[in-house]
């Protein structure tokens, strides 16, 4: 077969807004812009997207869409400019890009326009097959092409169903002498990603290569090929930081290059955080992650305040003073860390908000991501001793808890003997006539506790109905008063929108997860 170059990338995410900062939605692009660069500088014969070009989660808006189209039709251009030919971009559907309700996608669409050349091979369930055909350049859909000597097949993304498919797949793709078959897939390998569910390397799966001589994945946002000493499955990772956790792995493309008798040379293009001249490498947006600054021994914010300053100096986080960076520029990092120890003073002390504003001041960063992890010594704390199993700190967390609650400190002990029994019945071999047998006895022999709580229940239950009543009689009285004016004075119903603006300038950083920032 003749050599043949080809560009494997997954897992872009266009369109993505991280931490809600609109530069961090323009990075993706620039990553993105950087890869079909180097498609051209390579000369590559295609290029390969196994998933996720398009980020649909947080919606595709018409500007979002025609900066995709500007890009690709750049491309092209460029293409037919510099190398007198095109390179076309072959595509499967991913998991961020496969609708649960239509047929209809934004590949399609890109499709049609002919700006990508979209994969589907159909899986028949009523025939349990599945069948790739020719890719048709009229209809713009098909599950197989074939470009100088390589069989290209691809299959959109099928979650949990999978596994299944595999054995399908294999007898749908006949072995090519000459010809190098690909397949183009999106799953992750098992234990490549904790965080996600992947196949296990596992004879089903490695039957495949009887068929296929380079399996093109995306999903797992890191980069890996397997097996080592002749790897055949490649994973490229995504272009840019989905979340970080992804900043500490390897990822970005694989350059590929076929040899005569199926040689694979590999070239691994790696993502970089900041601006990069090396050609092979992909500019990324700049993460700083600090380990956990301890404030242990201050005896008051205001000091610890200063001295975390001082730490991130220290640490090289780029000051103001030093720099004063575009948003654009990769360089102007997004800073991570932890403030932790235990404090003489109350958590309620912490002004977390002038720290932030301080950071800002100081520092020239793009984002921040401050987490609490304080422990304050006049909190109530439960102390545990020595070497516990697991049921053991159960048992004392759920006793610390109960303290808290004086009425049940008396008999906290008994409430716990209840809980264990509770849960022993509800899993494993259920037995709800023990169950309401042992609860029934267990009020009885507590009727007083649980006639006061009931009373505490009834008495309140009454005041509520009574605050109704109350609004109710306001409102009316409000509706009669506002028909000669006609203006209501009363507070809008906040919508999940609306919410996000009344919390402007509070504390919300602890009840986020790495999907958002505090800016």
């Amino acid at each position: 077969m003749k050599s043949v170059k080809f560009l494997h990338l997954a897992d872009i995410h266009l369109g993505k807004k991280q931490y809600n900062i609109s530069q961090r939605y323009q990075d993706y692009f620039t990553a993105f812009r950087s890869i079909l660069d180097k498609a051209v500088e390579q000369e590559v014969d295609f290029i390969l997207i196994s998933g996720d070009l398009i980020d649909s989660d947080e919606g595709v808006n018409p500007s979002m869409l025609r900066e995709i189209i500007a890009i690709l039709n750049n491309f092209k251009i460029e293409c037919s400019k510099s190398l007198r030919r095109e390179i076309p971009i072959i595509c499967i559907e991913g998991n961020h890009e496969n609708p649960l309700f239509s047929d209809l996608t934004w590949l399609k669409l890109l499709a049609d326009l002919e700006l990508i050349v979209l994969l589907a091979g159909v899986y028949d369930r009523k025939k349990n097959k599945i069948d790739f055909d020719e890719y048709s350049f009229k209809d713009h859909s098909g599950g197989k092409i074939t470009i100088n000597d390589c069989n290209i097949y691809g299959l959109n993304y099928f979650g949990s169903a999978t596994g299944d498919l595999l054995p399908l797949v294999k007898n749908a793709i006949l072995k090519g002498e000459n010809n190098f078959n690909i397949l183009m897939m999106h799953f992750g390998i098992a234990d490549y990603d904790e965080k996600k569910t992947g196949i296990t390397f596992s004879p089903t799966l490695k039957d495949l290569h009887r068929s296929i001589d380079y399996l093109a994945l995306g999903h797992f946002h890191m980069q890996y090929s397997i097996p080592e000493n002749q790897p055949w499955i490649f994973n490229p990772g995504s272009l840019e930081v989905n979340e970080i956790s992804e900043s500490f792995h390897e990822r970005g493309a694989f350059l590929i290059e076929v040899l005569d008798q199926k040689k694979l040379q590999i070239r691994r293009l790696l993502s970089v955080g900041g601006k990069t001249k090396d050609l092979f490498s992909i500019p990324n947006r700049r993460f700083m992650v600090i380990k956990d600054i301890d404030i242990s021994g201050i005896n008051n914010f205001s000091d610890a305040q200063k001295y975390i300053i001082k730490e991130l100096t220290k640490y090289g986080v780029p000051l103001k003073s030093n720099q004063n960076l575009d948003d654009h520029n990769l360089d102007k990092p997004i800073l991570y860390f932890s403030v932790k120890g235990v404090i003489s003073y109350s958590q309620l002390d912490l002004d977390l908000f002038s720290l932030r504003s301080k950071i800002y001041n100081k520092f020239d960063i793009l984002g921040l991501k401050l987490s609490n992890k304080l422990i304050s010594s006049m909190d109530q704390e439960i102390i545990l001793e020595g070497d516990l199993g697991f049921e053991e700190i159960e048992k004392e967390i759920f006793l610390g808890t109960l303290t808290l609650e004086k009425r049940f400190d008396s008999f906290k002990e008994n409430v716990f003997e209840n809980f264990q029994y509770l849960k022993t019945h509800l899993t494993g071999k259920r037995s709800h006539k023990k169950l309401k047998s042992k609860l029934e006895s267990w009020i009885l022999s507590n009727k007083a506790l649980f006639n006061q709580l009931l009373s505490e229940i009834n008495s309140k239950e009454s005041l509520t109905d009574n605050i109704k009543v109350s609004e109710k009689k306001v409102r009316s009285k409000d509706k009669d008063d506002s028909q000669e004016d006609d203006i209501d004075e009363r507070e809008p119903d906040l919508s999940e929108n609306d919410y996000g603006d009344q919390l402007e300038g509070g504390d919300i950083g602890n009840l986020i997860d790495d999907e958002d920032l505090d800016i």
